[in-house]
């Protein structure tokens, strides 16, 4: 890409508008403004970062193309418009999958239900191929007009999703499965409508400095209850959907409560650091290494009581981490951890691949280990699961 001349600094000011191919029609994604006191470095940057945008979007499989425009507008008013970039898939979309929840998923009446961590638990799950490539959270999904505009273009994906979910609400005296899942997606166009309205709402108190209890003071003088809760999430989601990692998400959410500790908010952080922690790969980047799934899992639960013994230059997001969880103010994330960690204990993985003879010593080591930390509602279910495990091994050996 040769830039030349064109971005010399002067009373130019340009913007780029990223378009993709939805059902063989363009369709604008974003657009990203330029000021006329940028310098030719700054323009480039743009123009790279448009570029490098609109080649994310079309390797993420949903679309058949992307373009970019640039327009040049002079500060007369004079202004022109060109294509820069337009990219053809080379071969047919990739067709995402949804994944299982084994819930179970509440039953939802209200729009406010369907965005509770109950529930989010179970779009985290079923909807994470989504969210990963579109990095981001089950929380910005229910309240980001932009992921739900994509997700909504992928219907058979969105309502196969759904429908699992409905699958997943196992309460007695429900009605049948499609009934629950029809009930289900009109929750979902609900939701989608009451944040179309939030966008139209003037004067709401922005989200600024990664100030959580800021901002959470403010909307408190125009709003209470759960308009309170979902405009909360409304304003921080257009901040944190921007943000390249969970990672980074997790760490401002972990700052503030740190650093301004506020009861109005403990519960909404928790529950942003719970979907944060909902993605593999944000807990594998910050266990690092382990020598096997067993210690993997000693470590999950080291971190979920705090004590987590912390390497000789610790990542300060884990340290952050660990110390919240040991004083008891995260609960939504410290199940999330013992959730993962009864799903792993379930699987079928062995705990070391390079010992498999060790396998049944291992597994009964781990499951005292375990059942020595876990909370008094996880017990039973660690102390099932374990002996599942064993007798697996068991026959695995016999056989």
């Amino acid at each position: 890409m040769v830039f030349g001349s064109m971005f010399g600094a002067g009373s130019r000011a340009f913007s780029y508008e990223i378009y993709v191919m939805v059902d063989g029609r363009w369709r604008l994604d974003k657009r990203l403004e330029g000021a006329t006191s940028n310098t030719q470095h700054a323009n480039e940057q743009l123009e790279k970062s448009a570029i490098a945008q609109a080649n994310a979007l079309l390797n993420m499989g949903d679309f058949s193309a992307v373009k970019v425009l640039r327009s040049r507008e002079r500060s007369d008013g004079f202004g022109t418009q060109s294509e820069i970039f337009n990219k053809t898939a080379s071969a047919k979309p990739k067709t995402m999958t949804t994944r299982p929840f084994k819930g179970p998923f509440p039953v939802c009446e209200t729009i406010h239900d369907l965005a509770r961590r109950p529930a989010i638990k179970g779009f985290s799950a079923v909807f994470r191929e989504f969210l990963d490539k579109q990095n981001a959270t089950a929380i910005e999904l229910l309240h980001s007009p932009q992921h739900q505009r994509k997700l909504n273009d992928m219907s058979s994906f969105m309502r196969a999703g759904i429908y699992a979910l409905a699958g997943a609400q196992t309460q007695p005296g429900l009605p049948a499965q499609s009934e629950r899942s029809k009930k289900l997606e009109a929750l979902f166009d609900k939701i989608i409508s009451h944040t179309r309205d939030a966008m139209a709402e003037k004067n709401l108190p922005a989200f600024e400095n990664n100030d959580f209890s800021r901002l959470y003071e403010r909307l408190s003088h125009k709003v209470q209850g759960d308009d309170l809760r979902f405009l909360f999430f409304f304003q921080t989601s257009k901040v944190t959907q921007t943000l390249s990692s969970y990672a980074g998400r997790l760490d401002i959410a972990l700052t503030d409560m740190i650093e301004r500790p506020m009861n109005g908010t403990n519960v909404l952080l928790d529950e942003i650091a719970a979907a944060c922690l909902d993605s593999t790969t944000l807990i594998q980047d910050l266990l690092g290494p382990r020598a096997g799934l067993s210690e993997a899992l000693i470590a999950l639960a080291d971190l979920s009581t705090g004590k987590l013994e912390m390497p000789t230059k610790p990542d300060p997001i884990l340290e952050k981490l660990n110390r919240l969880l040991g004083e008891s103010r995260l609960p939504y994330s410290s199940e999330t951890l013992w959730e993962r960690i009864l799903s792993n204990l379930n699987s079928k993985a062995l705990l070391s691949k390079s010992e498999p003879k060790k396998e049944w010593q291992m597994t009964r080591s781990l499951s005292h280990k375990l059942l020595a930390v876990a909370p008094e509602a996880y017990k039973e279910a660690i102390d099932h699961a374990g002996r599942m495990r064993m007798e697996r091994v068991r026959n695995m050996m016999e056989g």
